[in-house]
């Protein structure tokens, strides 16, 4: 049985166990995603993925008729620390080489564009990036050719090609709190078309390149 001063600081000492819990916890409520951002921010990472792609077709919004055959590329925007969510995330293609006569690469046309989320239509222009999300890389179509997918096409850049062609286009994933390293992607295409999806590896390779490192 305690004595009255044993009680006494027994009372006190779970006293101020509450008083420092209930601190904490108005603490973590009110600086804890600030706090988080600063010790453990989000990692951002983009990739590509799916090689073969992923075939369906366009329609005319205007009367629902079937308008070409079409086969979309992407790219995946990952957190590695999916529990500190990175805020305000777009994708932006930020370069794009094209080979010269010689055959090496040199860079056509560099800038900051935002390119088009996977289904664009049905979320949000800056998302919020704890799980996984898609984005459009490129698309081709039996008819239509070959288009990288920004969602605006500044006068100087050449986002469609109707024949063979090759380039790597460069591109980041950025949010408010982190960027993602630049991924360099080589997209070529010898200007045919086919359905099936191993068909289809035969006239359109698509592949990640090493990131340039600066001097």
């Amino acid at each position: 049985m305690l004595t009255p001063d044993q009680q006494f600081w027994w009372n006190w000492w779970v006293s101020l166990a509450v008083a420092a819990g209930t601190l904490l916890a108005v603490v973590v409520a009110i600086f804890g995603e600030k706090l988080r951002a600063k010790f453990f921010p989000p990692r951002l990472s983009l990739r590509f993925i799916c090689p073969e792609g992923e075939g369906t077709t366009l329609t005319r919004k205007d009367s629902g008729e079937v308008a070409d055959d079409v086969r979309y590329y992407h790219l995946r925007v990952s957190n590695e620390r999916r529990w500190s969510a990175a805020r305000e995330v777009q994708v932006f293609l930020t370069r794009v080489e094209e080979p010269g006569p010689n055959g090496d690469l040199h860079v056509v046309w560099a800038g900051e564009v935002p390119i088009r989320w996977r289904d664009q239509e049905v979320v949000p222009l800056l998302r919020t990036i704890g799980a996984d999300a898609d984005c459009d890389l490129c698309r081709v179509g039996r008819n239509t050719g070959l288009s990288l997918m920004p969602l605006i096409s500044p006068n100087n850049l050449n986002a469609h090609h109707q024949g063979s062609c090759r380039l790597v286009a460069s591109l980041q994933a950025r949010s408010n709190e982190t960027d993602s390293e630049v991924a360099r992607i080589e997209i070529s295409w010898d200007g045919s078309w086919e359905h099936g999806d191993m068909e289809m590896k035969r006239h359109l390779a698509v592949r990640p390149l090493a990131p340039e490192r600066s001097n």
